[in-house]
């Protein structure tokens, strides 16, 4: 067999690639090369998930001085060092890179430097040497989705990757996006004292989700300094002589202008193809200018599968992981001719890191419905339940929802803002994964005083609802 020929060759060293990688190792394909321009480690460790906790996490000593009064504790203002915060950060994210390269490095496939090019069905292009492959694999990862306002590409403007090399907080932002990026820059910079304004298209801080809960993080968020506005239509934006401003028209047809120092983009992210010549390779995309993929995450091209960011999917790690372990499997499959296991996605589950944090796994009540479910559901205030309590936990910062299939008493969604969100919400979804009901929750054993306690009381209301 040539050196240049393949069983399995990754494009893309993020954490989908080097996973559906090791993977394939572990499942006897021996040829196995992933290709990665620039530096390994993927979007997670270097720019995105990591360092962004590292920031949010470095302000939360902060915010729970300024609100300690409530506990009979006060403390003299904060003397804030941005450059430490941001060098903590730079040194965490060298630890997790290294880490991350060492299991790459141990993990029995060939890592070649260089960017990846199709220049046939079957084979690509690194550095001037031809490679082929029985099999691909596109893991791309993603970049800042650009929306079409006018003078937006004159400007000049901060994304979640240059914001990064930042070497002082700005004394205005203004935020384009409600999402969960620009979420938790907005609030972390507010919270050093940056006079933030959040502009948003959407009428609600997250598309999709309760409007009862999306007015209380709105609050939320105003509480924590950030200037909130909703449901503009973006027009245009200019650089004036100390900074940027954005010209909106708000739902009664005003116009709107907004003003600050520096502009950060905040409107998602879209999966990155770029300089990978996919119709050399017979790939074709959908009308959205996304992979257009069957049920086993192939492409156009049978030889071809996509996993993480680049699929324009679900744009979360723990997806690309799993998408990229089940190409690997299906690549036995594969190369006998026999038919692929179709992709068939976990539980849902996604948070907001800001604080308190929002969280979801399964389905909201229309999303439940919609997959035909008769939806019942309770809420409860962990500002009224006993760990709350003594937590000081606010009115508006302990919402919870949980939700259930009336006739089988299936859980099928939850929804949560409040204090630790972030790791309750996989009591919810672990009961989901393993087909838990209602009956399940009020059976377990809950410690006592938790906030975790709040599921069987709402457990209990449900099974209420189904008598």
């Amino acid at each position: 067999m040539s050196d240049s020929n393949y069983d399995l060759i990754v494009i893309g060293g993020g954490s989908a690639g080097s996973a559906c990688a090791a993977e394939a190792i572990k499942c006897g394909h021996e040829r196995v090369a992933l290709v990665n321009d620039g530096e390994l480690g993927g979007l997670c460790i270097l720019r995105g998930c990591m360092p962004t906790k590292s920031m949010l996490h470095a302000v939360e000593p902060l915010l729970e001085a300024r609100h300690a009064d409530r506990f009979g504790l006060r403390f003299p203002p904060a003397e804030i060092d941005f450059g430490a915060i941001m060098e903590r950060k730079r040194e965490q994210v060298a630890r997790f890179q290294r880490a991350k390269i060492a299991g790459m490095q141990a993990g029995g496939y060939e890592i070649i430097d260089g960017r990846g090019r199709f220049v046939g069905p079957d084979a690509i292009e690194v550095g001037g040497r031809e490679l082929t492959a029985g099999a691909f694999l596109i893991s791309t990862g993603s970049r800042t989705a650009v929306p079409p306002i006018r003078g937006l590409d004159q400007v000049g403007y901060l994304d979640s990757d240059s914001l990064m090399e930042l070497e002082s907080a700005p004394a205005s932002l203004l935020v384009l996006g409600a999402g969960a990026i620009g979420l938790e820059f907005a609030t972390f910079f507010a919270a050093l004292g940056t006079e933030v304004t959040l502009v948003s298209r959407s009428p609600l801080i997250e598309r999709g989700e309760e409007p009862d809960l999306s007015e209380q993080y709105r609050r939320v968020v105003e509480r924590a300094g950030v200037r909130v506005e909703l449901g503009m239509g973006l027009e245009q934006t200019r650089r004036t002589a100390d900074g940027v401003e954005v010209i909106a028209i708000a739902p009664d047809g005003g116009e709107r202008i907004f003003k600050a120092e520096q502009l950060l983009l905040a409107a998602g992210r879209v999966p990155d193809y770029r300089g990978l010549d996919l119709e050399a390779a017979q790939i074709e995309l959908d009308r959205h200018g996304v992979l257009r993929l069957d049920e086993a995450l192939r492409t156009t091209n049978p030889r071809v599968f996509a996993a993480g960011d680049a699929t324009g999917r679900d744009l979360i790690l723990h997806t690309g992981n799993a998408e990229g372990r089940h190409v690997a499997r299906n690549l036995r499959c594969h190369s006998k001719g026999e038919e692929l296991v179709p992709w068939e996605e976990a539980t849902p589950v996604r948070a907001i890191f800001t604080h308190p944090p929002y969280a979801q796994a399964g389905f909201t009540a229309r999303e439940a419905a919609a997959r035909g479910h008769t939806v019942i559901s309770a809420q409860k205030n962990l500002a009224n339940q006993g760990r709350g309590i003594v937590m000081g936990v606010y009115p508006d910062e302990g919402f919870v929802k949980l939700m259930a299939d009336r006739g089988s008493g299936r859980i099928v969604g939850c929804q949560m803002l409040g204090p630790r969100a972030d790791d309750l919400v996989h009591v919810v979804s672990t009961a989901m994964h393993l087909g838990g009901t209602v009956d399940d929750l009020i059976a377990m054993p809950w410690y006592h005083p938790t906030l975790s306690e709040v599921f069987i009381e709402l457990a209990r209301e449900l099974r209420a609802q189904m008598i």
